[in-house]
Parts: C-alpha cells; structure tokens; sequence
C-alpha cells in the first residue's frame, strides 16, 4: 500500500491534538490478570526485534489422522473469543464498551438519503464496508446459529450470537433507503494512487481528524441503472436468515428484514448484473473481484424460502443452482462463491441426492485417502491448502459445511464419520496441532503483530497522534513492536504452504484479519461442540481476560448486573446471558440504543487531556 504525505483538509485540526507515547510498564509476569478490570504486563507490551519468521514444531501429517474421541482444544471458549473480535470491528454509537479501546466511531456517515450509516462492521484493518463480503459475513453469523442452534445455547453464546448478527442487519436495513436503492460500498479505499481509507493508520475513533485528503466515509449505491445482484441477493440472503432466528422473541424485528429481504430479491432479479462492471465500483473490483452473482441470487431465494416455506423461492433456488454460472462456484465457498453452501443447503431442504453427490464432489477435493481424489494439497503438517490468501478460512469455511451435512446425514453415518475426522483435523491444526496456535489471544504460541490498526493504534493510546500519517503507516507495518492490545479471538490469514509463518505486519498475507476470516470458523467450532456433545463444555465469560481497563487512559468500565456471567466472574448464575444484560444504563443493543456508560467521544477527551506534550509543542513539530 503507498502512503500518503500529506494531512488535507484536518491539517488544523492536527495543530490542535496532542501527541504522547503511552509505554506500559514492562515486567516479567506472562499471566492474564485474575478479573477483566486489572492490568496485564505481559508479553504483548514487550517490543521485539527478533526474526518474526516461525516455521511451527508440530508433528508431521503422515496421511493417516484418526481424530481424539474427546475435544483436545476448548472450543466454547475460542467461540467466545471469535465474537469478541466481531466486537473489535463495529462501527458506530456503541451501546455499551467491550473493549476499553474501542468506543464510537463513523461520525461522518450519513448517505445521500439521509440514512445513517455509521452502524455495521469494519473490514479487517480498515473503516471500508464492502457490500458483498459484510453481506456473507452476516449471513453466516446467521448461518452460524441455524446450523447449531443447541450447541450455541449450552455454552451461553446464543445471545451474543444474535446481538452480532442484529448488529449487521442494523445497517443493512439503514442502508436500504429506497426499494431499489441499496448502499454497496461505504468509505474510499483511493483516489488515484492516493490511498485514503487504505492509507490511515490510526483509530476509527479519530478518523474524521486525521484521514488523508480528508475524505468522508462515502457512500456508493446499487441502482437500476447501476446494477449489483451479487450485492443485493447476498443481502437478501442475511436479512431472510436472520430473520428465522429472531421470528420467535423479536416478531415485528423479523418481519422488517423479511420484508427487506424480499424486496432486495427481486431488485436483484429484476435487474441482474455485477459491479465488476461498474466503473463507480473499481476498487471493490480490484480488491473483491466477484464471480459471478446468479449464485447470491440462488443463495437469497434458499434463505427466503427457509424463511417463508413459499415454494416459488425454491423453484427459484433450484433454477439458479443449475445456471452455469452458478456451477462454476459450486467447489468453493467464501464471501465471493456460494456454490458448495448451496450443496448443503438445498440437500437440507430437499433431502435429494442429487444435492448429496455434488456435495460430496466439493468435499471429495479436500478429503485425503488411499484411492481419492483429493485436489486441494496438504501442508506438511496437514492444513487443507486452497490459497494463499486466507488459507486457514477456506479451510474453516469447508469444514464448516462438512460438519452441517454431516448432522444431516447423522454422525454415525460412515461418510459423516469421514468428513468430521478431516473437520477435526483442520480445527486442531488451526488451535494448535501444527505446534502453535492462529488465533490471536489463545493457546500456545499465538500471534502477536496481527495485521489490524486500532488494537495497536487505539484512541487510547495513539504514540503518534497527529503525525503525517505516512509515518504512522511505516511504523505500523515496518516495526516490531507488539500490537498494544490483545485482538482476542482473531484467525490470521495462516502460513505458506510449508507452514511457515511470519509474525509481522509488513507480511501481511500472512497475519491479516478480517470478518470473513471467522465468520465460518465461529460456526465450523460450534459444530464440533455439537459433535462431541454440549455437556463436555462449560460456557466461557471475559473473566481473566485483559480487555484494556487496566490501561491508564481508559474510561471506567461498565457495570454488569449481579446475574451476568457472561462479561464477569461471576459463578452458578441461574440465568444465561439475556438480551436484556447490558450495562447499567442501556436498553439494547442497535439503532435508538442509549449511549455507553462513558461515550467513546468523552473518553477520547479525557485521552487527549492525559496526553503530556502540548498543542503548542506539536504545532511546533509540524512546522520543523
């Protein structure tokens, strides 16, 4: 990515922050503190210098896995960890503070329309949203519960798991102002060469102050005339799904997304094409190529008729499952290829073979054996290997699915046998098989430079606020130095086809995060606690967890009630975490949701009045 050399239009507003370099204290403890509250002094306030490239010491694969028969990893408590990161990337007015250095943002994104778009989630490191990754994100949170529903319920996460799904189809109602008129893009990656969006390095709390050029989050719309089915029909697809999950206890909420959703649909019908060609959409080309859409069409109407049981959506389904566009996408499954979960889907509705055998054909690629015929290559220690870019959420996203049809097909089916030993092998190697772990925050040697901007650039601590932001984008990508704050539950993109692995930021293939990287890993870790059976796990809480209230510029920590043992310490609760435990001083979650108990706005005051060097001083600086 280039960097810009210059502050735009917030050069003033420059002149007028102060700058200091927040260093924690640096001891020898690597333990996690004892409550969420308490300070952490270990290893990841520590800057290195060392080599970052790691080849891992697992044992080899040998081609033979036989899968423990008891979890070997805690897999309620990376589902735990998973959603905290999905914390880590909203955008907007935060109901209430998870995460002490993460608080409100997109103060600037009201569309054309008067909507307000500051809800929804960030896209890995950045502040773009993109309409069709956030799309499938959402859909398979969704997904996600659907597929195991049981599982996210015994370990206490069924109601975060909806609190992240909402928070998703929040934005994508706002982002629907007109019938045929839909929000496909919000932000500016570049203009030109100049990198905007793409070249800020500092929190998407202070965006507005210090983005290049000084550009606004801007909004691109899908019109008629302007046509993206893939958009709109993956849109469709989350609203319809998610409104299965909130049909019971949020009716009128459910019937809102269903009736977006059906009117997204056939936007998408009605006037089918791709953004690829779309001149107003080249950079989401460039970044997030589509395939092809007529497989989000065909995704939408298996969604819709789940949530109708009007036959004219399978029809439709059906019809566009045999488009030869959408064959094209059935070996794959990611936010760009629906084909391989329309498989499992539409053999879940049906229960035709015909969807079972071309399962089996996507799942055959992957699958390992004497006589197979395996396509997609093993690395030495046994990661399914599909691309390099990401190669640990294909993976998940496969695995994902395997486990779903093998619920289907019942787990004592031979075949199912045979697909959730390879899930199992591919989850283990994720957590910790290969000799360490990919997910950020737990197990052995987990990363520590992820590829993420406000966990090491926070509105809490920012060393160089108000510095050109080329210079905060190369130390960003070119120093050692340990993000400042645990990105719990993040899946980096994973190593070279030999395993090998750099723990840096300037690699960032290899260690970047975002939304799509988890979404079907959260639901491929409930399948196994499904598998191996709910009553072998305990819920996890944020108990001993260090999510940034220690640090000396945090605003005070919200208060829990005295039944949550969700966010606390908190033992033999005699309920589970309920829509209605949040904070003291907050109704819900969502559009018209009190503010936090500290606004993100305030804190950042407070941050700014810590900070010891003066306006006057930094004016200086900028002069020099």
């Amino acid at each position: 990515m280039g960097f810009v050399k210059r502050f735009g239009s917030v050069a003033l507003l420059a002149t007028c922050a102060t700058m200091v370099s927040a260093q924690t204290t640096k001891n020898t403890d690597d333990s996690a503190p004892v409550n969420a509250t308490g300070p952490y002094y270990g290893p990841w306030q520590v800057n290195a210098t060392i080599d970052p490239k790691i080849t891992p010491n697992g044992p080899l694969y040998t081609g033979n896995y036989v899968a423990p028969t008891t979890a070997k990893y805690d897999y309620a408590e990376v589902i735990h960890k998973s959603y905290l990161f999905y914390h880590s990337q909203r955008s907007g007015k935060l109901p209430y503070q998870r995460l002490a250095w993460r608080g409100d943002s997109c103060f600037k994104c009201t569309g054309s329309y008067g909507e307000d778009l500051s809800g929804g989630y960030y896209e890995a490191a950045n502040t773009m949203k993109w309409g069709l990754p956030l799309g499938f994100i959402i859909t398979q949170l969704a997904f996600n519960l659907w597929a195991f529903p049981d599982a996210y319920v015994a370990i206490n996460e069924w109601n975060e798991g909806l609190e992240a799904v909402k928070w998703g189809t929040d934005y994508l109602i706002n982002a629907h102002p007109q019938d045929y008129i839909f929000v496909g893009q919000l932000g500016t990656s570049a203009v030109g060469t100049t990198d905007v969006d793409f070249g800020y390095f500092g929190p998407p709390e202070e965006y507005e102050m210090w983005v290049p050029l000084g550009i606004m989050h801007t909004a691109l719309y899908v019109t008629p005339q302007e046509p993206s089915s893939e958009i709109t029909g993956e849109s469709a697809a989350a609203m319809a799904a998610a409104s299965v999950l909130f049909k019971d206890t949020n009716p009128a909420y459910a019937a809102t997304l269903l009736n977006h959703s059906r009117v997204l649909y056939n936007f998408a019908k009605t006037y089918p094409g791709t953004y690829n060609n779309n001149t107003k959409f080249a950079l989401a080309k460039e970044w997030y190529p589509s395939s092809q859409f007529q497989d989000e069409i065909a995704w939408a109407a298996a969604w819709l008729y789940i949530a109708t049981n009007e036959k004219a959506y399978l029809n439709d389904s059906i019809t566009y499952y045999n488009n030869q566009s959408t064959q094209d996408s059935w070996n794959e499954y990611s936010w760009d290829s629906k084909g391989a979960g329309l498989h499992v889907l539409l053999y879940h509705i049906t229960k035709d073979p015909v969807y079972a055998t071309n399962a089996k054909t996507y799942f055959t690629q992957w699958l390992p054996g004497i006589g197979s015929n395996q396509t997609i290559r093993q690395t030495p220690r046994g990661l399914g290997y599909y691309e390099n870019w990401g190669s640990l959420s294909y993976a998940a996203n496969a695995v994902f699915l395997m486990l779903r049809h093998a619920k289907d097909l019942g787990y004592t089916d031979s075949y199912a046998k045979t697909l959730v030993n390879f899930a199992i092998q591919q989850i283990n190697y994720i957590l910790g098989d290969c000799g360490r772990s990919w997910v950020v925050g737990f197990g052995e040697n987990s990363p520590l430079r992820p590829y993420h901007k406000s966990s090491y650039n926070s509105y809490i601590d920012y060393p160089m606020r108000g510095q050109n932001q080329s210079l905060v984008g190369d130390d960003f990508l070119n120093s050692f130095t340990l993000n400042r704050f645990i990105l719990y539950g993040a899946l980096e993109g994973g190593p070279a086809m030999d395993d090998s692995y750099f723990d840096d930021r300037t690699n960032y293939v290899y260690t970047e995060v975002t939304q799509d990287y988890n979404a079907a890993f959260t639901g491929a870790l409930a399948g196994l606690v499904d598998y191996y059976g709910s009553k072998n796990f305990q819920p996890f809480s944020d108990c001993g967890l260090d999510l940034g209230w220690g640090h000396k510029n945090a605003s005070k920590p919200p208060t829990w009630p005295d039944d949550d043992c969700y966010h606390t310490c908190n033992k033999n609760c005699s309920t589970s975490k309920k829509a209605s435990s949040m904070p003291t001083g907050v109704e819900a979650s969502g559009p018209g949701a009190t503010s936090t108990p500290t606004s993100a706005a305030t804190s950042l005051t407070q941050g700014l009045t810590l900070l010891s060097v003066s306006m006057i001083t930094i004016a200086l600086s900028l002069l020099l």
